[in-house]
């Protein structure tokens, strides 16, 4: 029987002030976790995390990553390492460094207690696209690029998914052909071929949903442009793209799987160790406090 993903949780206290939490380290030669940090459900009206322009809030995927974490008054985060894959190591080392304005303590360490195995997670942005386009036949391309778009707008009239999604997670699409009225065909899901070939019916739209009992932590990332219309952008588990009037063709498509953002991630966190006392197990997310100066 394969071994199942782990995942580890740890709370950080935070006082008021401006702090910078950084992936300090991973696993050496294995492949380290990914972490997602966010704050605790009654520190949230008043503890923000922030990250880079483009990055999932609070989303740090390899050592070396950070985030901003802004504090109005003292509350609490809650840090959560996830193995990429079955097997690997959780390994992980953050440290919590005060930046100008912020309160400081005494150095110390927060060491994560064990929790439930969890579902693997495999790598985000994993899916690729095959777009038949008007007179340009066949057109692949990445997650998170355009299918032609701003530069090289072109009507869309069909398309497939494929790629490697995590284990616990399905990705459902569903097409608006431009027929005369607009017509929703069935659903389909990843690696199926939507909508036609060389038949001059460029979609109207398209709908995403992400199901199964990973869903809740992922989302679907997607811009689209229709003929006459500016960039339209949609993010969440269920989106729906369409132009404002309902039957312009589709004349750009871009699409990404992402984590899901602090605000959609539904699924409550613990906040204290569900284990007993007597039952020590050896931490291995460590966070470092930095030591106030002289």
């Amino acid at each position: 029987m394969a071994q199942a993903t782990q995942e580890q949780e740890t709370t950080i206290a935070v006082d008021r002030g401006l702090f910078v939490l950084r992936y300090a380290s991973g696993a050496g030669a294995h492949r380290s976790p990914i972490a997602m940090v966010r704050p605790e459900p009654a520190s949230a009206p008043y503890v923000e995390v922030m990250s880079a322009p483009g990055v999932v809030a609070g989303f740090l995927s390899a050592p070396g990553d950070c985030a901003v974490v802004r504090a109005e008054q003292s509350g609490t985060l809650i840090l959560k390492i996830i193995a990429q894959h079955a097997g690997d190591p959780l390994d992980a080392t953050f440290k919590l460094d005060p930046l100008g304005g912020a309160e400081r303590r005494d150095a110390g360490e927060i060491a994560a207690a064990p929790i439930a195995v969890a579902a693997p997670v495999a790598a985000l942005g994993a899916l690729t696209i095959l777009a038949h386009v008007s007179r340009r036949g066949d057109v692949g391309a990445a997650a998170g690029t355009w299918i032609a778009g701003p530069d090289a707008p072109a009507p869309i009239e069909g398309l497939a998914l494929s790629g490697a999604l995590p284990k616990g997670l399905a990705l459902g699409i569903q097409p608006l052909l431009a027929t005369n009225p607009p017509r929703w065909l069935d659903w389909a899901g990843l690696g199926d071929f939507v909508g036609t070939r060389q038949r001059a019916l460029p979609l109207a739209g398209l709908r995403f949903r992400l199901s199964g009992p990973e869903a809740e932590n992922f989302e679907i990332a997607a811009s689209a442009l229709f003929l006459g219309s500016p960039v339209t952008s949609r993010r969440g588990r269920e989106i729906d793209l369409v132009s404002s009037a309902g039957v312009d063709p589709l004349v750009g498509l871009r699409i990404e799987l992402v984590a899901a953002s602090v605000e959609a991630t539904t699924k409550p966190f613990p906040t204290a160790n569900p284990f007993p006392t007597e039952r020590p197990l050896e931490p291995k997310l460590k966070v470092f406090r930095a030591t106030a100066s002289a």
